[in-house]
């Protein structure tokens, strides 16, 4: 290295770390100057001056461009001068990546709920779910009062369990989160959304949204729940036509088929079901519908047994039991299966019963064990939960809960259907199974 390179060296090297300085000096006072003036936005926001604060955001925005808050913030305040657009681009600007996203996406998908326009809204929910970059795990339940309203209840049900299973994997699951989620569960089962209350947001959104094909198939499972059975094929058939291989319009058509004792399109509709992600009982009663219908008592009676030990609370399950026996001449056996469910129908009281109270941590021990009698295994695991996390020296109540831990969902991931699974039951000329 020469003399002169030499000399200089020191001095460069001076020159860069003064350079570094000022640029970190400069960067410090641009970033307070930008905190500031978030600030302000933010005090204009909360005296309801939406409009000053709007000015000054996309003035901010012009400087900082980047600025994933004031982004989010200038969709709320658009939101609330009811400039639904301007809300809802501000709000799909903010990067995938920003802490700001969920709060973004929750924003996009109530303005299409306002909107009516459900399949939107659960499109955006869907495709944030497929970005890596967006912490998605409490986003999937922001879909639960949607599903309610269209009548997709057990999907519903299946994101208040996915949302519990990811607190729970956090060791969050004896939060107070946690356990609204799951009186929220038992809450969902025993008072469901009334028909008021779904025809009227249906009927709302019909007319904002009369092209929206979820709007569509709300409307399809109200009108079977309430017996209209034409108007809910009529409906449907529109579904269909819009997605052929929708599992919810799917689902909703093998309820119809039921309600309307159509065993044809029963056996269609299970074909295009998978089994993943089922229940057994639900697989049970399935084939305890198709053995009837073909004649086979002892076919149906075996799926009614099964049913009945995975879900002792399917009342229907046990009259027809009863019934069977009736007919085969075995009174002894009519007594025992009505005192069994006269247990169950007790058991079942004292739950609700607990609920209503209102006490779950105290009540935690009790319904743990009241949810597992009654084949709500979910339930079971969630109370035990927060039992264990009150009393950590209970190794009876540890034991239990890792008993307790394997899911009551089906896990296939051989792709099969749930024809596939019933087998016998899809062939009239099948023998007993």
């Amino acid at each position: 290295m020469s003399g002169p390179v030499r000399r200089w060296r020191p001095i460069l090297l001076l020159a860069a770390i003064a350079a570094g300085v000022t640029w970190g000096g400069w960067r410090a006072w641009d970033v307070r100057r930008h905190r500031r003036a978030l600030a302000e936005v933010q005090e204009d926001m909360d005296h309801g001056r939406h409009g000053t604060a709007t000015r000054k955001l996309v003035a901010l925005l012009a400087r900082w461009p980047d600025s994933d808050e004031a982004l989010y913030l200038l969709g709320a305040c658009e939101r609330e001068r009811r400039r639904i657009e301007a809300a809802d681009q501000a709000w799909g600007r903010v990067p995938p990546g920003s802490p700001f996203a969920a709060r973004a996406i929750q924003g996009r998908l109530q303005l299409q709920m306002e909107r009516g326009r459900q399949a939107d809204a659960e499109r955006i929910v869907q495709a944030a779910l497929e970005d890596p970059r967006i912490e998605s795990s409490g986003l999937p339940i922001l879909l639960g009062p949607l599903y309610c309203y269209q009548g997709r209840l057990e999907e519903a049900l299946r994101l208040i369990e996915a949302r519990w299973d990811d607190l729970d994997r956090a060791g969050e699951g004896d939060s107070g989160e946690a356990i609204n989620l799951v009186r929220a569960h038992i809450g969902l089962q025993q008072t469901p959304v009334s028909i008021a209350v779904i025809r009227s947001t249906l009927d709302q959104a019909g007319r904002l949204a009369p092209e929206d094909d979820r709007v569509w198939l709300g409307k399809a499972n109200l009108a079977i729940r309430v017996g209209a059975y034409d108007e809910a094929a009529r409906w449907l058939e529109s579904c269909l036509r819009r997605r052929p291989a929708d599992l919810p319009v799917w689902r909703a058509r093998l309820d119809w088929a039921l309600a309307t004792n159509r065993v044809p399109e029963v056996q269609e509709a299970l074909k295009h079901l998978p089994v993943e992600g089922s229940t057994p009982a639900l697989v049970e009663r399935l084939a305890a519908w198709l053995a009837a219908r073909r004649g086979d008592d002892t076919a149906e009676r075996r799926a009614l047994e099964r049913l009945v030990a995975a879900d002792p609370a399917a009342f229907a399950a046990w009259d027809r039991l009863a019934e069977l026996a009736l007919w085969e001449g075995q009174p002894t056996r009519v007594s025992e299966l009505r005192r069994q469910k006269v247990d169950v129908e007790q058991l079942t009281a004292r739950y609700h019963e607990l609920y209503q109270r209102n006490q779950p941590i105290r009540d935690a021990v009790t319904m743990s064990h009241l949810a597992e009698q009654l084949g709500r295994r979910f339930e079971a695991r969630a109370f035990l939960t927060v039992a264990t996390a009150a009393a950590p020296d209970r190794h009876d109540l540890r034991r239990d809960l890792a008993r307790l831990r394997r899911t009551d969902r089906i896990i296939d991931p051989t792709g099969r259907t749930l024809a596939d699974v019933i087998g016998a039951g899809l062939d009239p000329k099948a023998g007993a199974g």
